[in-house]
């Protein structure tokens, strides 16, 4: 039987040893898990920006994987600690929105509040719950702990506000807010295609707005548009993205924030 796998997902960076504290502490309980990082670049504190790279890759690892996520700006804070199950898979780590893809994926998901001190490291620091109780918790449910084991069960788990595009009275103008800026500097909403089809079923009649550029029609790839030209496109994640071909929509844009509004409307050309 192969060893269970824990992804790592946090905003920690890697020059503190804070990331190198969680595996320590996994390794003590859980030696044969194979521990895989998936980034510890999230912008600090941005829940939105850990919940889009989860929606990335989480359904990507076969059943028996944990996946623990710690971008958690209320540590110390009456927020719960949760371990869900959904899908065969275990998710660990704040109830702060950060598990909305299985949320949305799954209705009724397992959630279990972390409250069994049992299974936490002592003393359980108020400022670093990733090491003391979220990676405690990921490191026994990777060595077959029942996740009720945990805590009671935990309901109403907090979700991200809408899908947070919003509209006028009257359908127009769609706005939503980047999310998440990638490698290559493209801008990444939290619109999608059925966004999109709201306002117009062919995409050419699209007009998407950012930042002062504005962009009529909806890519299908990036080179149907001129090199050094803004296009706008639905990328792999499903999600509406602003990117300039063969170059960095961030960069040219001024390095816009992760919450910087995007509109869309009918285009009038």
């Amino acid at each position: 039987m192969s060893a269970t796998t824990i992804t790592l997902t946090t905003d920690f960076g890697t020059r503190d040893g804070y990331v190198g504290a969680m595996k320590g502490v996994i390794r003590s309980i859980a030696p044969e898990a194979v521990l895989e990082d998936i980034t510890h670049r999230i912008t600090p504190g941005r829940v939105a920006e850990a919940a889009f790279v989860l929606e990335n890759f989480h359904a990507c690892y076969p059943p028996g994987t944990v996946h623990l996520v710690v971008v958690d700006p209320g540590v110390g804070g009456p927020r719960r600690a949760l371990a869900v199950r959904s899908g065969g898979r275990f998710y660990v780590g704040p109830d702060n929105g950060v598990f909305e893809a299985v949320f949305s994926a799954d209705r009724q998901p397992a959630c279990y509040e972390l409250t069994n001190e049992r299974y936490h490291r002592k003393p359980v620091s108020p400022t670093f719950h990733g090491r003391d109780i979220f990676a405690p918790a990921a490191a026994h449910l990777a060595a077959g702990l029942s996740p009720e084991e945990l805590g009671p069960p935990a309901h109403d788990p907090l979700r991200l506000e809408g899908a947070a595009c919003s509209a006028r009275p009257g359908g127009l103008p769609l706005t939503g807010h980047v999310v998440h800026i990638d490698r290559f500097g493209n801008l990444v909403t939290d619109l999608r295609l059925r966004d999109l089809e709201a306002v117009s079923a062919d995409k050419s009649r699209i007009r998407v707005s950012c930042c002062g550029v504005e962009i009529d029609g909806v890519s299908e790839f990036y080179a149907q548009a001129n090199r050094g030209k803004f296009l706008a496109l639905i990328g792999s994640s499903g999600r509406l993205e602003v990117a300039l071909r063969e170059g960095s929509a961030a960069a040219k844009l001024g390095e816009p924030a992760h919450d910087a509004v995007v509109t869309i409307t009918k285009s009038t050309r």
